[in-house]
């Protein structure tokens, strides 16, 4: 399931997220997984949001929700208290998750140091 809460996208796993980002035209580089806690997701603006919101197979939710799901879907529970619902949340999806490939991983990293102008070290 993809969601939105009107500025940014996101979705149950990254395999779902790319592929709904390359249906309507969005580079797999925009991907922020910036902030205090990794949440994957693109932000969205102008002609791109008006066709994610026009898009009856995205799901519109609030802000403070959008936050919850990605907490569900890309962070295992913090606490004894959450592990409750992201068991239910994921007894509710396909648990046949695709791992991100070598290369995708990659890419994913060298994103988070080009946007954080760290150097990346490598062998």
């Amino acid at each position: 399931m993809v969601y939105t809460d009107g500025s940014h996208l996101t979705a149950n796993n990254l395999h779902e997220l790319y592929n709904y980002a390359n249906k309507i035209g969005l580079h797999p580089d925009w991907i922020d997984f910036m902030g205090k806690t990794i949440h994957p997701h693109f932000d969205i603006c102008g002609h791109v949001k008006r066709r994610v919101l026009a898009d009856a197979a995205v799901k519109k939710v609030s802000c403070k929700e959008l936050v919850r799901l990605c907490k569900l879907n890309f962070r295992l529970p913090e606490k004894d208290s959450d592990l409750q619902e992201w068991d239910l949340h994921h007894n509710k999806h396909s648990l046949d998750l695709q791992m991100p490939s070598e290369s995708e991983y990659e890419r994913m990293i060298d994103n988070i140091f080009k946007r954080t102008g760290i150097e990346r070290f490598r062998p």
